[in-house]
C-alpha cells in the first residue's frame, strides 16, 4: 500500500469523483467497483480497516439456510451465486467447508423439511459458477467420524451441506488492494467530522488524523456514506433531525482449541430457541457463534456478556460427548455489531410513529433482532448523500455494484471511457491473473517456502492470507532468516508478517498486526499477550517508537481483550 502520509497529502490537493466514508467490507467493495469504471476515488476509515463489523463476522461467505427458513428466497439466491462467485475470484481466501447438521429421534418433522430446505437450498445455490457439491444425508457413523465431539445418544443421522469460509478482515485488506491497484486511495484513521454542501449535493468532508490531530477538507463530486453501524451519524451530520434506520445487532463468538470439542467439519447446531449455532474448525482453533440481541450500547466498544458465553457453551455442551465445557476452555472472545435496517422509516412516517418495542431473552438474543431483514438498502439522501445500509459479508460486490450503479444514474456526468457496467465479476482478488496463474504461482511459493525451511502449516497460512504478496514476505525472510520465527507458539503466522503489516498494509498499531492483520488476538489471548513485547519492539524498529508509546501500546492492546474468566 501506499504510504500514508504522501496520500494524505495528496488527497488535500485534488477533487475526487467519490469520496467513500467506511473503510469496511461494503466501503471497500465500492471503492474497488468505482475504480475499475475509471472513477477517481478516495476511501476513509474512521479506526482500522475492517475494525468493527467487518472483522467480526462468521467468517463464512454463504447462501444464509436461515434466511431460506425466514422465506427470503431473493437473497439466498443472491447470496449463493455471489458465494459461487468468490470462490471463483479469491480460490486462496474463499474456501469451501461442509456443514454437519445432525438430527435425533425427538423431531423427525423437523428432519424432514430440513431436507426440504436443503433441497431448495441446493438449487437456488446452482447456476454458471456452482461446482455441484449437494446436500446428503449421513449415517450415525459417517457423522461421528466427522465430529467425534458429539454424543452418541439420541443422535439418529443428520445431513452434510457445503457453504465456504474466509478471513472477513482480510477479505476486506484483500479487495482495498484491488482498488488502489485499480487507482483508488486510501486512508485508515481519517475520521470524517462535518460534511459540507454546495448547491444542494455534498462537496467537502471535513476530516481529522486521529494519529496527529491534523485536519483538512477533503473535496469530491459525490459523497457515499458505507459507514455500517455509524451510517445514521454520518446522515446526521447534514440534517440534524435525521431519525435513525440502522437497529443495531450484537452478535458474540467465542473460539476454543480443537482438543476441547473434536470435529474435522463444521456444525449447525439447532438451539432450543429455534435458533443455529455454527461451530466452525478456523485458523486451527474452533470457532463458536453466534447470539443475536438488540444492541443499545457503544457502537465502538461491544463486548461479550458472562450471559451470552454461557449460552453459547451451553449449546454446546447439549451436544457435548466429552466433558462439559465452561470458560475456562475459552480461548479468546468478541462481540461484533449487525448495521440491521428499521422496518419502519421514521423520516417518512408521521411523528407519532415508534419504532417496534425490542424485547430481549435471558440468554442474550432478541427475537426481533433474529427475524430482521439481512438485505440491504440503498438511497440518495439529504443533500445528494448516496447511502448503503445492511447486507451481509457474502454480497458486498453485489452491493458495491448497485451503489455505483446508482450514482452513475444519478451524476451521469461520472460516466468514464473504461463504460458503465461492474468489472468485478472478473476482477481476481490475492493479485493472481486467472486461475492457472493461481495454481502456478501457489507452487512457486510451496517450493521457494521449503527451501526456507517453514513448516508446512506456515507455508499454507502465507499462501491462504496474501495471496501472491506471500512472495514479497519470504523475500523479507531471505534477508533476514530470523523473520520466520513463529509470532505464536501455537499458530503460524510469523514475524515476517509484522514487517509486511506495516510496509504494505498500513498497520499502525500492535492491535492492528494482531487483531487484523494476523488474527491471533481472535485466537488465544494468553499466547497473544505473552508475544506481544517481541512484537512491539519489532514494531518499535520500523516505525521509530520511543518507549513510551511501546508501553501505551502493550496496555491499549490488553485493554481490547475481553476479562473471559
Amino acid at each position: 500500500m501506499k504510504n500514508r502520509e504522501r496520500t494524505f497529502e495528496l488527497a488535500k490537493a485534488r477533487e475526487y469523483d467519490l469520496i467513500i466514508i467506511g473503510g469496511g467490507i461494503v466501503g471497500a467493495g465500492i471503492a474497488q467497483d468505482a475504480a475499475c469504471r475509471g472513477l477517481s476515488v478516495l476511501l476513509i476509515e474512521k479506526d482500522d480497516f475492517a475494525a468493527h463489523t467487518s472483522s467480526k463476522t462468521t467468517k463464512l461467505i454463504h447462501g444464509g439456510l436461515r434466511y431460506l427458513e425466514q422465506g427470503h428466497l431473493k437473497l439466498t439466491y443472491q447470496l449463493s451465486q455471489e458465494r459461487a462467485l468468490l470462490e471463483q475470484l479469491a480460490p486462496h481466501l474463499v474456501k469451501d467447508i461442509s456443514f454437519v447438521l445432525p438430527l435425533t429421534d425427538k423431531d423427525r418433522i423437523f428432519g424432514w423439511k430440513a431436507r426440504i430446505g436443503l433441497t431448495l437450498y441446493d438449487l437456488l445455490s446452482s447456476g454458471l459458477f456452482h461446482d455441484g457439491q449437494h446436500h446428503e444425508k449421513l449415517e450415525p457413523k459417517e457423522i461421528f467420524e466427522a465430529a467425534p465431539a458429539l454424543a452418541q445418544e439420541n443422535i439418529t443421522g443428520g445431513l452434510r451441506f457445503h457453504d465456504a469460509i474466509t478471513d472477513d478482515a482480510r477479505l476486506v485488506l484483500t479487495v482495498i488492494k484491488s482498488a488502489m491497484s485499480q487507482g483508488a486511495h486510501v486512508l485508515n484513521y481519517l475520521e470524517a467530522v462535518n460534511l459540507k454542501y454546495h448547491d444542494k449535493v455534498v462537496r467537502e468532508v471535513e476530516c481529522r488524523d486521529r494519529l496527529d490531530g491534523a485536519t483538512a477538507t477533503l473535496r469530491c463530486k459525490v459523497c457515499v456514506n458505507a459507514a455500517g453501524v455509524f451510517s445514521d451519524q454520518i446522515i446526521g451530520m447534514v440534517k440534524k433531525n435525521w431519525k435513525p434506520r440502522i437497529i443495531p445487532g450484537k452478535g458474540i463468538h467465542i473460539v476454543l482449541p480443537f482438543s476441547a470439542f473434536p470435529t474435522n467439519t463444521g456444525l449447525f447446531l439447532p438451539t432450543p430457541d429455534k435458533r443455529y449455532v455454527f461451530v466452525l474448525p478456523w485458523q486451527r482453533a474452533l470457532m463458536v457463534g453466534t447470539t443475536d440481541s438488540a444492541y443499545s450500547g457503544d457502537l465502538n466498544n461491544p463486548v461479550p456478556t458472562s450471559n451470552e458465553i454461557d449460552y453459547l457453551l451451553q449449546i454446546l455442551n447439549k451436544y457435548n460427548g466429552g466433558r462439559p465445557l465452561n470458560r475456562t476452555d475459552v480461548k479468546a472472545a468478541w462481540a461484533g455489531i449487525r448495521p440491521l435496517i428499521s422496518p419502519v422509516d421514521l423520516n417518512k412516517a408521521p411523528e407519532k410513529s415508534k419504532q417496534p418495542e425490542t424485547k430481549v431473552n435471558n440468554n442474550g438474543n432478541s427475537p426481533s433482532t433474529f427475524k430482521l431483514s439481512r438485505e440491504h438498502e440503498i438511497f440518495i439522501g439529504p443533500k445528494g448523500l448516496v447511502n448503503v445500509i445492511g447486507g451481509k459479508l457474502t454480497n458486498y460486490r453485489l452491493m458495491a455494484e448497485q451503489v455505483i450503479d446508482r450514482v452513475l444514474e444519478r451524476y451521469p456526468d461520472l460516466t468514464r471511457v473504461e463504460g458503465k457496467r461492474t468489472r468485478t465479476k472478473r476482477l481476481m482478488l490475492g493479485g493472481w491473473l486467472d486461475k492457472e496463474d493461481f495454481l502456478a504461482s501457489t507452487a512457486v511459493i510451496a517450493s521457494r517456502a521449503r527451501k526456507l525451511f517453514l513448516d508446512p502449516a506456515t507455508i499454507d497460512h502465507l499462501t491462504s492470507t496474501y495471496g501472491k504478496e506471500a512472495l514479497t514476505i519470504l523475500d523479507l525472510i531471505e534477508i533476514n532468516p530470523e523473520l520466520k520465527e513463529r509470532i505464536c507458539p501455537d499458530f503460524p503466522p510469523i514475524m515476517a508478517e509484522v514487517n509486511y503489516s506495516v510496509e504494505h498494509e498500513m498497520a499502525v498499531s500492535l492491535e492492528d498486526v494482531l487483531s487484523r492483520r494476523t488474527r491471533l488476538a481472535m485466537l488465544n489471548q494468553d499466547q497473544c499477550l505473552e508475544s506481544a513485547p517481541k512484537v512491539v519492539h519489532y514494531m518499535q524498529s520500523l516505525l521509530d517508537w520511543d518507549n513510551i508509546r511501546v508501553e501505551a501500546e502493550l496496555i491499549a492492546l490488553e485493554a481490547s481483550f475481553y476479562k473471559i474468566n
